[in-house]
């Protein structure tokens, strides 16, 4: 209670409002009491629910990824580009199945890249 914050209530409600709500208890009365009870209830709402969005941000593993944006279309460009080939020798050495193979391979590269809806 030295810090001036009253057994783990931060600075949301400090000692010296707690004790200057008592005293306009003391001072109006009964008939205060539920304005100042809600009054001091939606403080430490709003710092319970600071505390909660920090401790999710803190806890949130990081959405964005190592490659640049700049890399990611590269790599889509590159991806076009290199479609046409590998679609004809893939088609031309192993049929329909190669050729199921390369588009696989890059939609799954450009899936893996793709960018992030946080970005």
């Amino acid at each position: 209670m030295a810090d001036g914050t009253v057994d783990g209530v931060s600075d949301a409600v400090p000692k010296d409002e707690l004790e200057a709500t008592l005293a306009v208890r003391q001072e109006k009365g009964a008939e205060i009491e539920p304005a100042l009870v809600d009054s001091l209830a939606a403080k430490i709402e709003a710092e319970v629910r600071r505390r909660y969005q920090a401790e999710l941000e803190r806890h949130r593993p990081p959405t964005s990824s190592n490659v640049a944006p700049g890399a990611r279309v590269a790599v889509c460009i590159v991806s076009i580009v290199m479609a046409i080939p590998l679609t004809a020798i893939a088609g031309s050495m192993l049929g329909f199945y190669g050729v199921g193979a390369v588009w696989v391979g890059l939609v799954l590269l450009n899936f893996a890249l793709r960018p992030n809806s946080d970005d």
